[in-house]
């Protein structure tokens, strides 16, 4: 990419909501939602369970609620910076880089599940719920398999090129988008994998967050502009359901409270628990580690040997996580906090210059996204899920956000490919030579 930030004057930003932005995600939803898990962890509650030794006191809750307001101040600016404009490309060649990112994904998922598809039996009787499986009983093919997490790339340009207008939709994405929905659902179903569903759906509800702060109906409105408010039930109700299968008919909740307190406890306590992971991180570890564990985990865990020799130069050869959690925690909310991570990892400061700039760049990208521009359409719902996931873990370094990210490299470079093919056969025509196939 070769575009840079220019300043724009204020009249020229985009009219979006306020929580597709992370400024207004973050002020309006994010912190408000820290100084909630911290008061469940001082409530009594019954249904509310805080695992191993409580670690998070008021001066972590501070700490990461001044790392709020870094992003905040700092998606602020950004959304106040424009990336410099290059010339547009063909939105029905987006279409089909996007049908490409799409078909790899779905190939992969084919390579994934061969075993339902070649056995109609064990399908129906996995649907059913006769069978149960877990995911690492499934046969996976390293480099391959993994492909399947560019199915979210192909979902943010499918979504965006319905919210904005344009040309109509390939017959080819509607297809696509109509197998990739109901494997992405199977995906979850079969491995509980809540964060697939999560991945799918983010490029959709920013896509209807534009389209509905452009509706002339006051009803729409107002309920896109409730936001991440309006979603919560649905997002506790969708959590309670997955825990549903897993800890329901465990003694220590059947037949002891209703499906929405247990719900809503599972989802306090599962939250609350990260924080608290990542503040006895802090205090129980010598800190910054510089093993970049979390913020890198897709460059540890990268394949062809690259992951074992990055390991072995930056001096990592064991996580904390297990040791801490069977010492102070469970094994079961292995999550460290999107933030004291990072921060054990780095330190203070360096860490707040990694959220800055991530926020910087999440704000540009929010701003490219509401011009309708293929940068944002890409990019942005990547980062906006880095802002949801922030108090489990840094997702950013996760690998399947690095799958993500390379499926939009190579939408990004067959775009580049197909303009300089026709760039080449305009410098052919002007020079008087006949153009080839």
């Amino acid at each position: 990419m070769n575009d840079t930030a220019t300043s724009a004057p204020v009249a020229d930003r985009p009219h979006l909501p306020w929580w597709t932005s992370p400024a207004g995600l973050t002020m309006g939803f994010l912190l408000p939602v820290l100084f909630l898990i911290a008061y469940v962890g001082e409530a009594n509650i019954s249904t509310v369970t805080i695992r191993g030794t409580r670690f998070l006191t008021l001066g972590y809750i501070e700490l990461a609620a001044v790392f709020l307001l870094v992003i905040a101040l700092s998606g602020w600016f950004g959304a106040r910076l424009r990336l410099r404009p290059v010339a547009p490309a063909n939105r029905g060649d987006w279409d089909r880089a996007a049908v490409v990112v799409g078909s790899i994904a779905l190939l992969a998922y084919a390579v994934w599940f061969k075993d339902y598809l070649l056995s109609p039996s064990l399908l129906l009787q996995t649907l059913l719920g006769a069978i149960q499986h877990e995911r690492s009983e499934s046969e996976l093919t390293p480099g391959l398999t993994s492909l399947a997490n560019f199915a979210p790339a192909f979902f943010s340009l499918y979504a965006f090129r319905v919210a904005f207008p344009g040309p109509r939709i390939t017959r080819a994405m509607h297809l696509l988008c109509a197998v990739m929905i109901p494997v992405t659902v199977f995906r979850v179903y079969v491995w509980q994998e809540r964060l697939a569903f999560i991945e799918a759906t983010v490029p959709f509800a920013l896509a209807a967050g534009a389209m509905a702060i452009r509706s002339r109906r006051t009803a729409i409105r107002a309920l896109v502009l409730g936001g991440p408010f309006v979603a919560l039930p649905g997002l506790v109700l969708y959590f309670g359901a997955a825990e549903y299968v897993r800890s329901w008919a465990s003694p220590t909740y059947s037949g002891k409270t209703g499906f929405w307190d247990f719900a809503i406890g599972r989802i306090a306590s599962y939250y609350y628990t990260s924080f608290n992971n990542g503040a006895g991180a802090l205090a129980t570890t010598q800190w910054p580690t510089y093993d970049f564990e979390n913020t890198l985990s897709w460059l540890h865990r990268a394949p062809f040997g690259i992951g074992p020799q990055f390991s072995a130069l930056i001096g990592f050869t064991h996580s904390w996580g297990e040791p801490f959690l069977y010492a102070y925690g469970d094994p079961e909310f292995n999550s460290p906090s999107g933030i004291y991570a990072v921060i054990c990892e780095m330190g203070v400061g360096p860490a707040m210059g990694y959220f800055a700039v991530v926020a910087v760049i999440a704000g540009m990208l929010s701003r490219a996204y509401g011009e309708g521009r293929l940068i944002g359409a890409a990019l942005y719902p990547i980062f906006f899920m880095s802002l949801l996931e922030i108090f489990r873990y840094p997702y950013l370094g996760t690998p399947r956000a690095f799958t993500w990210t390379l499926g939009v490299g190579l939408v990004l470079l067959l775009l580049l490919a197909r303009r300089r093919a026709g760039d080449a056969a305009e410098q052919s025509l002007d020079a008087g030579e006949p153009r080839t196939a």
